[in-house]
């Protein structure tokens, strides 16, 4: 279905709309016709991207125009002047205002999630919830080129794929569009005081709390400083590189999927990985199809875990598996590799075997849930407030000169003991969980890190005495299992 014709000369357009208005058509964001979504959360990126599509509406064919807000509950009363102002925002333009909320600090504690993880998840369930009910209406969010170059820049630190240094898609599967991906924060300001637009500052974004808000302040102005002035473009630029070369991958591993795949039903994919894999760079590129196909994303996978995945090949011993995010279990079978996904009412056991990870030594390691990190520091390194007061259950201070490498995460079997942190003496799992009133039933999902002679920590719950850090410990072993965001 073509554009609507335009109903405004061009030269009527403001230059930023103009372009905005060029890339949408270039993208494809919008069909005429369909309503959209605009989520604002008051600042000035959401500010901008609503009016730019309040005024492009007639041109793009847009059905009926939403304001979407969703007030996270943690700035105390600057959240609610938030949700005020972009409520005034849609009443002023006469555009519906639906707005959203969740305890996102409640639940960055129950799924081991940072705030700033647990404040996306929340806000994109509501934005989910709101498209369904819309009968999935698509939903504009306000990322600039400058938010592409902090997101590369954050993935490149985390180990992503080549897949993942293309940054945020203009587009997603999921409804998600992003009209504003190839401006800067600059034009945006410029556009606002053009038209004298209002917009809420939110002072966490100048505080160095979290990685991204460190890249934006620290690391991506020294880069300019020290290397040179456009950085955040040449980022930008190789996405696009990268994007490039990722369609052609897609392309030519969908012609290759008939002669590589041997079975695929919903549960399962099973690719013919004989004695001679072939070359490295089209192994993990059909890993990260067979688990995305299985899956329907790739949420939560990183390098680390295709690369466990071809360890796993590599070793060439039948029976050996490993778990991965999303519920998926990778094994080596008679008839190739093996990608397994539980299925709905499968008992969890199946999927937790008694010994599943061996740990050689400090770094990521994937499991059923997560990644597992652990990292070794001297004692100097840390001061106290950080070693007694952890963030999470998920997270662990050890004395490494009482661990014993390799070490090995499980699940618990009868018979376990070990000595609990302050216990002069050692006592049955099963009977640390009666006590601790863990539900019989969840038992199996809690999983063990231990050393060559004991157990060091029942993770999320309680350490061994025997590793605790005390005066005398010189060197540290931080453990944290950091779940996976998708919350699966």
């Amino acid at each position: 279905m073509p554009y609507p014709s335009l109903s405004l000369p061009m030269e009527d357009f403001h230059p930023f709309q103009q372009h905005v208005l060029d890339f949408i058509r270039s993208r494809k964001l919008v069909v005429p016709g369909e309503p959209i979504f605009a989520a604002v959360s008051g600042g000035p990126d959401s500010v901008a991207l609503l009016d730019v599509l309040r005024c492009l509406s007639p041109v793009l064919g847009i059905s009926r125009l939403t304001v979407l807000h969703f007030n996270h509950r943690l700035r105390g009363t600057a959240s609610d002047e938030d949700e005020a102002f972009v409520r005034s925002l849609a009443q002023r333009s006469n555009l519906d205002f639906i707005r959203g909320e969740s305890d996102v600090e409640a639940c960055s504690k129950d799924h081991g999630l940072s705030l700033e993880m647990a404040a996306r998840a929340c806000r994109h369930r509501f934005f989910r919830q709101a498209a369904a009910d819309a009968g999935g209406a698509k939903i504009a969010v306000g990322h600039t080129g400058d938010d592409q170059a902090e997101e590369i820049l954050l993935r490149l630190m985390r180990g992503t794929g080549p897949s993942g240094l293309q940054g945020m898609r203009a587009k997603t599967r999921e409804g998600i569009i992003r009209p504003l991906l190839s401006t800067t924060r600059r034009d945006v300001l410029a556009y606002l005081q053009h038209h004298v637009l209002h917009f809420r500052e939110d002072l966490s974004n100048q505080e160095p709390f979290c990685q991204r808000n460190i890249l934006r302040l620290k690391v991506l102005p020294l880069l300019e400083k020290t290397f040179h002035a456009g950085i955040a473009n040449t980022l930008m630029r190789h996405g696009r590189l990268v994007r490039d070369e990722e369609s052609f991958w897609n392309e030519y591993i969908e012609s290759l999927w008939p002669a590589v795949c041997r079975e695929e039903t919903p549960f399962r994919v099973v690719l013919r990985i004989g004695a001679d894999p072939p070359h490295i760079a089209l192994l993990r590129r059909l890993i990260r199809t067979a688990v995305e196909r299985l899956n329907g994303t790739l949420s939560g996978i990183y390098a680390v875990h295709i690369e466990s995945v071809v360890r796993l090949i590599e070793s060439g011993r039948p029976g050996r598996s490993l778990h991965l995010p999303g519920k998926v279990k990778a094994a080596i079978e008679p008839e190739g590799l093996v990608f397994a996904r539980r299925q709905p009412g499968s008992d969890r056991e199946d999927f937790v075997p008694a010994s599943f990870l061996t740990v050689e030594q400090p770094g990521l390691y994937p499991l059923l849930d997560g990644l597992l990190e652990l990292t070794l520091r001297h004692m100097s390194e840390w001061n106290g407030e950080q070693l007694y007061r952890t963030r999470s259950p998920l997270e662990a201070h050890l004395d490494a000169d009482n661990v014993r490498w390799p070490l090995t995460v499980r699940s618990w079997q009868p018979g376990d003991r070990f000595r609990p942190l302050g216990m002069g003496g050692s006592k049955k799992l099963q009977d640390y969980f009666t006590d601790a009133r863990v539900p019989k039933n969840e038992r199996k999902r809690v999983i063990l890190l231990c050393d060559e002679e004991k157990i060091c920590w029942i993770i999320g719950h309680r350490l061994d005495d025997r590793v605790k850090i005390d005066r005398g410990t010189r060197n540290l072993l931080h453990v944290c299992l950091r779940k996976d965001s998708t919350g699966q």
